[in-house]
């Protein structure tokens, strides 16, 4: 299994921060930050585990690169969309698993 390093696109960055946001609205700070350090714990397994995922059919996925893959996470509300580009993880986007149907 091969180990890759990860770029993440700043629109990434934004919208966990949006996502912190709204479950800050919600809910306390607190939970909002465990929230988003899970997203990055997420992401950040992509370097071990991004070649085991297939391709995404979706075209939601395929806008952002056309051999975009995606990993669901595991509450199963947000779709990470990302690609493989050498020895990297591009993390193109988060989607809510509603915009995927």
């Amino acid at each position: 299994m091969r180990r890759y390093r990860l770029i993440i696109h700043d629109r990434v960055f934004d919208q966990i921060s949006e996502i912190q946001n709204f479950i800050a609205s919600l809910n306390t700070y607190e939970a909002a930050k465990n929230y988003s350090k899970k997203l990055f714990d997420e992401i950040e397994s992509l370097k071990h585990r991004a070649d085991v995922m297939q391709f995404s059919r979706w075209k939601v996925a395929k806008k952002y690169h056309p051999k975009a893959k995606r990993l669901i996470t595991k509450n199963r509300k947000w779709n990470i969309i990302f690609h493989i580009d050498g020895s990297f993880v591009v993390i193109d986007s988060i989607l809510p698993s509603s915009t995927m149907r």
